[in-house]
């Protein structure tokens, strides 16, 4: 082995250091932790449902989708929780780093990455929604109040729509939002009640 296999071996490990922000401090993972999540639940749904999409590319896709996190912690401040501003910077620090890994290691890191950012494909619209699927399980997990929680309540619908296969286990994921936002004291508006009128 050369030192390039080494170095991307000691990245890969580094994953498991890199937090991510999501409903910060309420919940905190690695990258590590939720690529490992989301890879189960891909595999999951994909049998569960005999979906007819390239498994490989999927499970490459979910691999690589958020490897531009790698030393994130250095350069974006993730306890400034979801907000427009911290979600700009680190989009703009997840490309320039994918591109970097991409150049240092091989190309394929930044096709995979790009497969995901550009949702033209089916496998990309499955893992997406898979994506989405895994953050929307930690506060039934957790059973805690969560922060933003009103652009929580309707933030996976699009997603959903595009690809509607998902859509039956994400309205029972919603109805037990919906139940848990009554139990927290939140408002549940009547446009996040849209998706259970469609078909």
């Amino acid at each position: 082995m050369n030192n390039k296999t080494i170095e991307f071996l000691i990245k890969v490990n580094d994953l498991q250091k890199v937090r991510r922000y999501g409903n910060y401090p309420l919940f905190s993972e690695s990258t590590a932790e939720h690529t490992f999540k989301l890879i189960l639940i891909i595999d999951y749904f994909y049998k569960e449902l005999s979906l007819d999409l390239d498994y490989m590319k999927c499970v490459e896709i979910a691999l690589y989708h958020d490897f531009g996190e790698m030393d994130l912690g250095k350069d974006v401040d993730i306890k400034e929780g979801n907000n427009k501003e911290t979600a700009k910077k680190k989009e703009l620090y997840e490309n320039e780093k994918v591109k970097e890994l991409s150049k240092k290691y091989y190309e394929r890191i930044e096709d995979y990455h790009s497969l995901y950012e550009s949702n033209d494909t089916r496998e990309a619209k499955f893992v997406k929604a898979c994506d989405k699927i895994e953050g929307l399980i930690h506060p039934i997990s957790v059973g805690e109040p969560i922060m933003n929680h009103e652009l929580f309540a309707i933030y996976a619908d699009k997603t959903m729509r595009n690809f509607r296969e998902l859509m039956p286990i994400y309205k029972e994921i919603k109805a037990q939002l919906k139940l848990l936002y009554e139990e927290w004291g939140f408002e549940w508006k009547k446009e996040y009640d849209q998706v259970f009128l469609e078909d």
